[in-house]
Order: C-alpha cells, then structure tokens, then sequence
C-alpha cells in the first residue's frame, strides 16, 4: 500500500505511530497525518500496532503481524477516503481550510455540496411523504420539476456534476428559456415549476451552501387570464350523450358529477361513502378535507350529482355507490373524445369541471363568494374572486350586447 500520499503538491497525506504515548495493550497507535497549506494535523485512526511491527518506509504494518492485513486494509481506506473528499471540495470550487477537510472526512459536514444531490433528497423526501402530508398532485408537480431539471442539466452541461454554490440567476433564467424553448411549456407552467425549483433549493441556502438566494433577484409573476368552463347548454350536450361505451360512460358522469360539486380529480377518486352524509332534512351533503390542501369541504348535493351516484349503486342508496376512477391522464383522453362527441369546441379536461361549478352552477346563480371558497376549500377567497372576475366579465359582455340593441 502506498502511504504517503502527495495530492496535485498542495496536500500530503501519510500515517505515523506514536511510540511516545503507547495504549493500554502496549501498543503504539497509528495517527493519519494531513499536511494542508503549511498547516499539520494528525487523525487518530482507532488502530495501532506493536511499534516494532511497524514499516517506518512503507508506512505500514509488517506481515508478521497476524493482523496485518486487516489493519492495513483500513488504513488503504481511510487514505482513499481523504483523497476523495479532497478532490470533491477542490471540484467544488470554495476555499477550504484543513479542519473543513477533515470535518468532510469524519462525516461532520451533512450539506451536500451538489445540485444533483439536493435533486436526489428532495426526490426521495417528496416520495417519503406523499399520501401522508403531501397530495399526489404535489408529487406529479415536484417530479416533472425534477424530471425537466435532470434534462436541463444534460442538455446545458452534459453530464458534468454542478456546484450548488455556482447555481444563481442566470441557471435560473436559463432553465425558464430551456422549459419555454425546448420544452414549449406555458409562461404560466413555467412560473409553477419555477416554484417548485426555489423549493428544491431553498435547504441549499439555508445551509449557505448558496451564499445568495438567486430567486431574490428573480421575479416570477403569474399571467392572469380567464379560466375556462363550461356553459349550461354544454353541460346539457354531455348529458345528452348517447351510444356511449361503458367507459365513456363513466367518464362523462364524474366529469358531470365534478361540474355540480366542484370536486377535484383527487378529491373524486377517494370518494367513499364517509364522506356522504344526511342532513336533518334528508338531503345529503359531502364533507371531505381537500387532498391538496387539507381544508374540509361541505358541498350540498344538488339533484343531479346524487342521481349519477344512485346510478353507480346497487341498492339505489346513493352512499353504496361504487366506481373505478381511471388515472387522470386516460381520464382527460377520454374527455376529448366525449367533448368532440358533444360537439363541444372547448378542450375537455378534469379540472374544468370545477371551474364550471364555480362559475355557471354557483355564482352564475346567485351563490355568494363566501359560500363558493368554502364549496371549493379554498384557503383564501383571493382563489374564488377569480372565478367572480370571469362572471362579471361574461355580465358585462352580455350587457354590451344589450346596449347594441338599445342604442
């Protein structure tokens, strides 16, 4: 084994005995020296040997020892272990003492030092705590973020290793053009992963492994536009579908069940009986916390959302309903096939059956905005004053119609 290392003529590395200060057995022990900058450290390994088995050239434990080969096996690794985070710290580019060396070597420095590694943790704790703390929805949103970072640093730097400490606005800015350019996301999609990103890094700058946040100095401003729905004549198009596939069938009536509760995919797909209950009327009402945010929901059921349950239940009891939601992709596929069937030109996906609660089954009727947010668990009423702008832009339009014909 080679024991006395010298690492590109800044760092020296070798192993020692003490014959002054021999344990308890007698033995001397066996100290792993740094030279560091002028600077001198010696690491006590936990071996030692009988000072006269020990190869003063060699820098090892003779073969006459009986336990020669493990000790120097050891001692083979803890050299390759100092030469590799030597070589790491001096990749990452930062200035480093020998005390941070060998703090680095002992395992007391817990930050990773790369953006690949805090990819890596924020995968892991994201799969971790998703169904406990985290909804689904988070989970697609945090790994199509890392799944766009991974193909952003391939397509940037190759499969080069980058320097969390080297990440600043301009990766920033350079990674919204790749999701714009290469990946013809939306300026809108692009603000959400663009979130979800701050988040990967945000430990990272606690840990002031990034000395300066580089989302300070980067704006991310959502564009407002106009959510989309459906109106009521569209809704009675799906309604009136016929010659559907039971498939097709199915799709239709929890899209419409969505339109008349406001319920989100996730909110659908873990429906059960729970959360149905009856009120002292004997009309039924959902009350269900939101996957998403955790907020609780209490939706009265109107008419028409209760009768596609009894439809899905075998004892006309609406709370025994029973039904296999598919998984939103195949679910938005089977929606553009019923809304060219409807004869609908509006793109069809889950989520736009709760825009149209909120705006043409609700507030289109007369529903407050306090009583929609709680309908919808928003957190804030800020989310539900977006659909009250889309009510009050579609009044002024019909009213500007009015005006043409009164002129």
């Amino acid at each position: 084994m080679k024991s006395t290392t010298k690492v590109a003529t800044e760092i020296y590395f070798s192993f020692q005995i003490r014959t002054s200060r021999p344990n308890q057995n007698g033995e001397s022990p066996i100290v792993f020296r740094i030279i560091y900058r002028g600077q001198r450290k010696d690491v006590f390994t936990g071996l030692s040997c009988p000072s006269k088995d020990w190869l003063k050239e060699e820098r090892t434990v003779s073969r006459r020892n009986p336990a020669a080969s493990s000790i120097n096996h050891q001692l083979h690794k803890i050299l390759a272990n100092a030469e590799y985070h030597f070589n790491r710290l001096k990749f990452l580019g930062e200035e480093f003492t020998l005390d941070d060396l060998v703090n680095e070597m002992k395992g007391k420095i817990a930050p990773p030092q790369t953006l690949q590694e805090y990819v890596e943790i924020k995968e892991r704790e994201i799969v971790k705590r998703t169904g406990l703390d985290i909804a689904t929805t988070t989970w697609y949103k945090y790994k199509r973020t890392l799944n766009y970072l991974r193909d952003f640093i391939r397509f940037q730097h190759g499969n080069r290793t980058i320097p969390v400490s080297k990440i600043d606005v301009d990766f920033i800015n350079g990674f919204y053009q790749y999701l714009r350019r290469e990946k013809q996301n939306s300026h809108n999609s692009c603000s959400a992963l663009m979130c979800s990103l701050k988040a990967i890094l945000l430990p990272a700058v606690k840990n002031r492994c990034i000395r300066e946040n580089p989302f300070d100095a980067y704006i991310m401003k959502r564009e407002q536009r106009e959510r989309g729905y459906l109106d009521l004549s569209e809704i009675k198009a799906l309604e009136n579908l016929e010659g559907l596939t039971e498939s097709q069938s199915l799709k239709r009536d929890a899209f419409l069940f969505a339109c008349y509760t406001g319920l989100p995919y996730s909110d659908i797909k873990k429906l059960n009986r729970s959360h149905i209950l009856r009120d002292n009327d004997d009309t039924f009402y959902i009350k269900i916390s939101r996957t998403k945010t955790h907020v609780e929901c209490i939706i009265p059921l109107l008419p028409k959302a209760a009768s596609i349950l009894v439809k899905y239940s075998p004892s006309n009891d609406i709370r025994d309903f029973a039904w296999e939601i598919p998984c939103n992709q195949k679910f938005n596929e089977g929606l553009k096939t019923l809304g060219k069937l409807a004869g609908i030109e509006k793109k069809l996906f889950v989520h736009l059956a709760r825009h149209t609660f909120a705006t043409t089954v609700t507030l289109s009727n007369g529903v407050s905005l306090e009583s929609v947010a709680k309908m919808l668990g928003h957190s804030s009423i800020k989310h539900t004053q977006l659909y009250a702008k889309v009510v009050a832009s579609k009044v002024k339009g019909e009213m500007l119609r009015v005006m043409r014909v009164f002129d």
